[in-house]
């Protein structure tokens, strides 16, 4: 009887998991875009760029006058030498007479050290206050090195090019044209000294437009604050302006970005699937792979076009998940398309309208999840998943 028992038992528990659905997954990573504090007009697809500074040093120029201190340098060297060689015949000179005087000095000192009693004397030697005679050391002469060209140090100079400046400014998420307009006017550093202390401030101006339309506009480094403990004549100015230039321009690339830019977030999502060995869910699995194929294609350099492409394949996808999921029977767990193929749709969808940022679709296929809600009985895990999904939902 016990055997006959057991048998019945093994035969359920193959018979249950034939019909059980074993859901698969797959980890795509992926770059998102995010969302600009202030959206520019969606005919707005291209920008330009025109940075104005006060700075008309160029390379060349510098390079040309510091060839030209050299030469004159060389042409100098010869007197500097000559001098030189007369100042160290007059310290020599005057060598020989310091030597006198530091021994008459001594002399004078050791007369006077005499005349004290053998106590004192002794005294004075033990606390190292004999008179000694220190006689000067005698100068040697080194001659001037000879001028040896160097190469500018650019990094001390104010040298910029405007249009390597305004290269260096990206829109993400716009290429380069002429429907938007960016100017950043930069003015010339202010130095302030006080207590010590230098203070800066180099007002930036920038501007973005439409045509005539200003959309926006915002001032940098307009007000004077801390740039270092030393005094403004100790230190080298041209460097820290310099310095100061690149970070107002890193600082407008962020603003104008967070404004209006689309910057891209690396991100995840994780796309499930039944697994497919009779060939039963075809359909399926044509949509895991076309779904997987469109995350990959947004890349972290993905143009606008590429990334459009995808979003329409994406929400292509999203169809056919929509549709299979109108075939879900909730009361036959031995049906094809059961509850757990339901629980797998739903969070593949929610995923897609999440990440297509699709408010308005993420909310239809939030109630359609809630009218199932009973029927799908969730475990632990899967309410837990869900409910930070719509969590997200909420958001956007």
């Amino acid at each position: 009887m016990k055997k006959k028992s057991l048998l019945i038992f093994a035969c359920l528990a193959i018979c249950v998991s034939s019909f059980a659905q074993r859901t698969m997954s797959e980890k795509i990573g992926f770059f998102n875009l995010r969302t600009p504090n202030n959206p520019l007009d969606q005919s707005i697809k291209t920008y330009n760029v025109i940075v104005e500074t006060p700075y008309t040093l160029t390379v060349e120029e510098l390079n040309t006058q510091s060839l030209a201190d050299f030469e004159v340098e060389k042409a100098n060297y010869a007197q500097v030498v000559i001098d030189s060689e007369a100042e160290f015949e007059e310290r020599l000179a005057g060598h020989e007479e310091e030597v006198k005087k530091a021994e008459a000095r001594y002399d004078k000192e050791m007369a006077n050290f005499k005349e004290l009693s053998l106590l004192e004397r002794l005294a004075l030697t033990e606390q190292g206050k004999k008179p000694a005679l220190k006689v000067p050391s005698k100068p040697t002469y080194v001659a001037p090195r000879e001028p040896v060209y160097i190469q500018p140090n650019l990094d001390d100079h104010l040298i910029f090019d405007n249009q390597v400046l305004a290269d260096n400014v990206a829109l993400l998420g716009f290429e380069k044209g002429s429907d938007l307009l960016i100017v950043i006017n930069i003015t010339k550093m202010a130095f302030q000294d006080n207590g010590g202390q230098t203070f800066y401030a180099q007002p930036t101006n920038l501007k973005v437009m439409q045509g005539a339309t200003i959309i926006d506009e915002k001032t940098f480094d307009d007000e004077f604050q801390f740039l270092t403990s030393s005094n403004s004549n100790t230190i080298n100015l041209d460097r820290y302006e310099k310095n100061n230039v690149k970070k107002i321009m890193t600082n407008i690339g962020t603003y104008i970005n967070e404004e209006f830019g689309f910057i891209p977030v690396a991100s995840s999502v994780t796309i499930e699937f039944p697994k497919n060995k009779k060939r039963e869910y075809d359909i399926l699995e044509n949509a895991k792979i076309k779904a997987i194929s469109a995350f990959r294609k947004m890349k972290k350099d993905a143009s606008s076009e590429t990334r459009e492409r995808a979003t329409a394949e994406l929400m292509a996808v999203r169809d056919i998940w929509t549709s299979e999921l109108a075939k879900v029977d909730y009361n036959d767990k031995k049906a094809l398309m059961n509850k757990d193929i339901a629980i797998m749709l739903f969070y593949n969808l929610m995923q897609v309208d999440i990440n297509l940022k699709d408010k308005a679709q993420a909310e239809v296929t939030l109630a359609a999840f809630q009218e199932q809600r009973i029927n799908l009985d969730l475990n632990y895990d899967e309410k837990n998943a869900f409910t930070k999904l719509e969590e997200q939902i909420y958001k956007l």
